[in-house]
């Protein structure tokens, strides 16, 4: 079937991203490729976070995303307390994606009570994040698996290939992705010193990060999201591009990993057209 896998790939992140409770999401095992841990929080105040993530099967979902790839290895995601850190990390030595329960419980103390000015919903800006960064990690792990080249920095093309997975879900969902993710890089962003120091790191700043991650989202569909750059959300002069930069993402996904998956469209069928065909 055209485009097969890749739209079992958007329906696990939708799956992921909409936190369905365990009942309704398939139950056959992760693949043998694939390894899942939640290490119980030393810290009582992360218990909440670990159940939660258990009875939502989180990792056992982005498990299910990642078995549509052929890896040549197994890779273990894993949930766990870091001493305090809020972080995750990709390690190659042991082929494992962190998320630490402390990288949670920070989205969650960021996120506004009920609703921010700019109309970000609470569950949004926890979701989106979350969602936003386990498909970062993962990307990076991808990138070392899969031996995938990489032309530029690395952290700029994990954010690019989670946001283009996560741009084809469902609209209202990709929406809530967008909103949550802007949301939480935003507010990174205001809290962030500028000093010269902040430039030296491999991560862009987090406004970067946010008006990258918008502008893939207009390029995907100005119409749909147009409103970012009609509220000022987006500079008029970066959207007139955003269109020929997803196309570059969606190309370089093309060429670099989709030849990695179970089931492929047929040579030449179009990228965005195969993932919205469902």
């Amino acid at each position: 079937m055209h485009g097969g896998a890749l739209r079992a790939l958007v329906a696990g992140a939708v799956v992921l991203l909409t936190g369905f409770p365990a009942h309704a999401f398939p139950t056959k095992p992760v693949s043998l490729r694939v390894a899942v841990r939640y290490a119980p929080p030393a810290d009582p105040a992360h218990r909440e976070i670990y159940r939660t993530a258990q009875r939502q099967r989180v990792l056992e979902r982005l498990g299910e995303i990642v078995s549509l790839v052929r890896l040549p290895h197994r890779l273990t995601f894993r949930m766990e307390g870091c001493g305090g850190e809020p972080n995750a990390w990709y390690d190659p030595e042991s082929r494992s994606v962190t998320m630490c329960y402390e990288m949670v419980a920070a989205i969650v103390n960021l996120a506004p009570r009920t609703k921010s000015p700019a109309g970000v919903t609470r569950d949004q800006a926890i979701r989106g994040p979350v969602a936003q960064i386990l498909l970062h990690e993962t990307s990076h792990a991808l990138f070392h698996l899969l031996r995938v080249p990489i032309f530029g920095r690395e952290e700029d093309a994990a954010d690019q290939l989670a946001s283009l997975i996560l741009l084809q879900l469902a609209p209202a969902r990709a929406r809530d992705v967008v909103n949550g993710s802007g949301y939480f890089f935003a507010t990174l962003g205001r809290q962030e010193p500028m000093e010269t120091g902040r430039f030296a790191d491999v991560h862009g700043l987090s406004w970067q990060r946010f008006y990258n991650l918008v502008c893939l989202a207009y390029g995907s569909n100005p119409h749909r999201y147009g409103d970012i750059v009609a509220k000022g959300y987006l500079p008029k002069e970066r959207a007139e591009r955003c269109g020929e930069e997803t196309e570059q993402v969606s190309y370089a996904f093309e060429r670099l990993i989709v030849p990695h998956l179970r089931v492929r469209p047929h040579r030449g069928a179009n990228l965005r057209r195969a993932w919205r065909s469902r």
